[in-house]
């Protein structure tokens, strides 16, 4: 597949409310899970959480999801390859945004640098993580369906495709 269409097929609607709930929901999954080990004590990581208020930013969202087609989309399994980029991309985004955010973090550097090992070497999402995941993409995906229209996702593929023709 060449490269436009496949950045076609990946903007479409469709694919856009796919992308954007799965990022958001390893965000999320995965953001609950760091929090915890941070704090070890579940009423401080939900205080925490809540305090902080991280979300996702759907533009990111979207660079990453252009710039994973734009590197691998030459790959021969690059399905399988666009999900895994997608979960380590978003986890590695959080892991940042917390740690930035989060200014009690003993150690941060170790901590982050431990967090992001796991992340790189698929060991941080785990069955459990992956249950959650599984349980509530529906509802995600339900939730973003109410907000990417028909007319903001060909918006969205004609920025993306504009940018990649420069």
């Amino acid at each position: 597949m060449k490269l436009q269409e496949t950045i076609n097929k990946y903007f479409n609607r469709e694919n856009i409310i796919d992308s954007i709930s799965k990022y958001q929901l390893y965000y999320q999954i995965g953001l609950v899970h760091v929090a915890l080990k941070s704090t070890e004590d579940l009423d401080e990581t939900y205080k925490k959480l809540d305090k902080l208020n991280l979300q996702i930013n759907p533009q990111k969202v979207f660079e990453s999801v252009y710039e994973i087609i734009v590197h691998m989309s030459n790959e021969d399994n690059f399905e399988e390859v666009f999900e895994k980029q997608l979960r380590l991309i978003s986890l590695v985004q959080m892991l940042d945004d917390f740690i930035n955010a989060n200014k009690d973090i003993k150690d941060a550097k170790s901590f982050s640098d431990t967090i992001y090992e796991e992340i790189k070497n698929n060991k941080l999402f785990n069955e459990q993580m992956q249950q959650q995941f599984d349980n509530d993409y529906e509802t995600v995906v339900s939730n973003w369906k109410l907000s990417i229209t028909d007319a903001i996702a060909t918006e969205i593929q004609g920025v993306v495709s504009e940018i990649f023709k420069k």
